[in-house]
Formats: C-alpha cells, sequence, structure tokens
C-alpha cells in the first residue's frame, strides 16, 4: 500500500469493500468451515444445517460489508434473525458468539488483502476501516445477543407453560395409558418406580421451595412442578423408597411455607390420588413451615378414601373427649397412639412418653369413660385407632 496515489477516505473504503465482495463466496465457504471445524456444536450438521449455516455467513458478512459502507446502519435484520434462530435451535449463546468471532477474524483477512492488492490506500484508512469493523461487530453482537436472550426467554416461557400443562393431565388422574406414556415420556418420567406427590402452601407470584428442583437433583432425584395461586404441586421420582426421609429433609430445609407430601406410591397412574392425600397432609400441618407427610398404613389410607365419612365417624366415636381444651385433647390421643405403638403395654408406653405407666393407665381410663369405648375389646380398641388416625390425619375445623 503506498500514498503516491491519493484518494479520500471514502473511495478507499469503498475500494476495499468492492474487490472482498469479488471474492464473497469463497470467503463465506472459508467461514462455513472453520466455524464446522473449531466449534463442536456446529460440526455435525444435525443443530444447524450446513446450507442454513452459509446462508447466515452470507447475509451476517453483507450486512458489516453494508455498514462499512454507510448503507446499514439502521438495519439489524441479520444479527437479529440469527440470534433467534440460534436460540430456537438450542445453539449455546457462547458458541453463537465464537462462530461470529470466526466470521469477523476472516472478513477482516478478506478486507486486508484486497487493500493491499489496490493501489494508492493509505495505511492510515486501514487502520480507520479496522475500527469501523470492531464498532460493527459490537453493533452486531449487542443485536444478535439481545435477540438471542428475548427468544429463549420466549421459549422457556412457551416450554413451562406446556410442562405445567403435562404436569396437570398426569395429577388429574384421568389419562389414558396411552396418553400417559406420551406425558410422562415429555416429563423425562418412568411409569412405574418410587413416587411423591407434593403440595405446598404458597402466595400468589411467589414459590413456596425455591431451587427444590436443582436441590432434588442432587440428591438423583427428578421433579416436575406446576405453581398455582395458592399451591405449589410437585411429581418427584426417587431412585428407590429409602430416599424418601432424604427427599422429605431436602423439601423442608428450602421450604418457606407448609409442605404436605403423599406416601410413597409405585405407579406414575397414582399420581391423580397421592395428589389428594398430600393435599390432606398439608391441611392437617399445623405448623407454618415444615413438610407433613401423609402416612402410609391400610387405615390412613381407607380414611383418606372417604375424609368427610371418617371425619363424622371420628366425632362420633371420640364423643366427650372432642369438647375438651385442645391441648389435653391432644395429650389424651397421642398417649392413646403411644400405647397402641406399645401393643398395649402401659409400662413401655410411660417409658416412651417419659412418665409413669400409672399416669398412661389413668389416661386410657378417661378416653374409655369419654368415648364409652372399652380398652379390653378388640372391636372397640379397632374404633378408636381409626377414628384417632382420621382426626389427627384429616383437617377439620
Amino acid at each position: 500500500m503506498t500514498a503516491s496515489t491519493s484518494m479520500s477516505h471514502h473511495e478507499a473504503v469503498a475500494s476495499i469493500i468492492v474487490t472482498a465482495r469479488t471474492s464473497l463466496p469463497g470467503l463465506v465457504e472459508r467461514v462455513a468451515h472453520r466455524i464446522r471445524t473449531e466449534i463442536p456444536c456446529y460440526a455435525a450438521g444435525d443443530v444447524v444445517a450446513p446450507a442454513d449455516l452459509r446462508a447466515s455467513v452470507r447475509a451476517n458478512v453483507d450486512y458489516i460489508l453494508d455498514s462499512l459502507a454507510g448503507t446499514a446502519r439502521a438495519n439489524l435484520s441479520a444479527p437479529d434473525a440469527t440470534g433467534r434462530t440460534r436460540a430456537a435451535q438450542g445453539v449455546p449463546l457462547a458458541e453463537m458468539l465464537t462462530a461470529y468471532r470466526v466470521g469477523v477474524a476472516e472478513l477482516w483477512s478478506a478486507l486486508v488483502t484486497a487493500a493491499r492488492g489496490l493501489p494508492g490506500v493509505p495505511a492510515d484508512d486501514v487502520i480507520e476501516l479496522a475500527g469501523a469493523v470492531f464498532a460493527a461487530q459490537n453493533s452486531y453482537s449487542d443485536a444478535a445477543l439481545a435477540a438471542y436472550r428475548d427468544e429463549a426467554r420466549e421459549i422457556l416461557r412457551t416450554q413451562e407453560r406446556e410442562r405445567a400443562a403435562l404436569v396437570e393431565v398426569l395429577l388429574s388422574g384421568g389419562a389414558a395409558k396411552g396418553t400417559l406414556w406420551e406425558v410422562a415420556n415429555a416429563l423425562r418420567l418412568p411409569l412405574d418406580g418410587a413416587f411423591l406427590v407434593i403440595a405446598a402452601e404458597t402466595q400468589p407470584g411467589h414459590d413456596p421451595i425455591p431451587r427444590a428442583e436443582s436441590a432434588l437433583a442432587v440428591i438423583d432425584v427428578r421433579s416436575v412442578w406446576r405453581l398455582d395461586a395458592e399451591v405449589s404441586l410437585g411429581v418427584l421420582s426417587l431412585p428407590d423408597r429409602s430416599r424418601n426421609g432424604t427427599v422429605l429433609t431436602v423439601l423442608d430445609k428450602h421450604a418457606t411455607h407448609r409442605i404436605g407430601a403423599s406416601p410413597i406410591f409405585g405407579e406414575l397412574h397414582q399420581a391423580g390420588w397421592a395428589l389428594q392425600l398430600a393435599r390432606l397432609a398439608l391441611g392437617s400441618n399445623s405448623g407454618d413451615t415444615g413438610v407433613a407427610q401423609f402416612r402410609d398404613s391400610p387405615i390412613d389410607i381407607l380414611v383418606a378414601a372417604a375424609p368427610h365419612a371418617a371425619l363424622e365417624t371420628a366425632r362420633a366415636v371420640l364423643g366427650g373427649l372432642l369438647e375438651l381444651p385442645e391441648e389435653e385433647l391432644n395429650l389424651l390421643l397421642g398417649t392413646f397412639e403411644a400405647w397402641v405403638r406399645a401393643s398395649g403395654s402401659a409400662n413401655a408406653a410411660g417409658a416412651e412418653l417419659f412418665c409413669h405407666p400409672n399416669t398412661i393407665r389413668y389416661r386410657m381410663r378417661r378416653i374409655e369413660a369419654g368415648t364409652g369405648r372399652v380398652l379390653a375389646n378388640p372391636g372397640d380398641v379397632a374404633e378408636l385407632v381409626t377414628a384417632v388416625r382420621a382426626w389427627r390425619e384429616l383437617p377439620h375445623s
């Protein structure tokens, strides 16, 4: 490059651009080849097809050359289209920007080659052209980045709506077998295994278990969620039943409100039934936060199958006990449950509750007097066990 033949800066730039355009097809091929060779996401061609890549490279090279020529300062359609398309294709943002840097590097090399072949182009004009190329690169990057993020947010919102609808189908319990398979496949859940349904109390617009999905993933538990105005519902897939305690501990750690959990169940089509139990556990959770799990026993399951009838039966069986102050009633019911766990032994129940066996016997006599049942009668004991379970497990006024 010499300054023997004088030309203006704009004339020099225009000459360089015109010369570079004569080799544009080869430039596009070089850029596309480098991108496919150097960036893994583009290599296979199944994410971004070769023809799509070449068309995108051509559009963006044209955009930069037009920008340098002063004809595309307000037209950002090419980088906008690239950003949106790559987001929709699932190309990582970093790799999209790397592909663009590769393209700009090849374009600059072509511009320098064109300048060297032209007589009378001052070196200062080439230096100024470099600044214009970098400015165009920044403008392009900003436009492509904004479009990518906007499209990615829209895709995420769409996916969240779709996933919430799939979770609703799962929890409704009415999906046909084929539909259930499709839903499970879309949510990446097995049809058989070890499952939990979670119902968490919430406030409008606030997730009651922040970071639950990622925290559960750490312990190899897959979860899908649906957030409503009053409750957040989740279906959890555990590696095995032994993880139940660990899952409840994780949920309790991250909970900001009360949580109800179903018992472990083995078939995904039971999710609708498990949701009822999780809601019942939530209703019986008397704390401000923490997890209450519905007990997995035949009596509890039968109680949950007809909750209204179970509560009416409990009122009839417990009778006069329900007239006692709540603290005193809970003391007697807790003593009865300990006595049942101790197989009717006052000594063992007293050891569990840290009180004298005679205190246990006194409380049991009060239960007999208040209910009219005789604890020596197995039938009466069965009625009391069912009534106490219903009263303790089901929400009531």
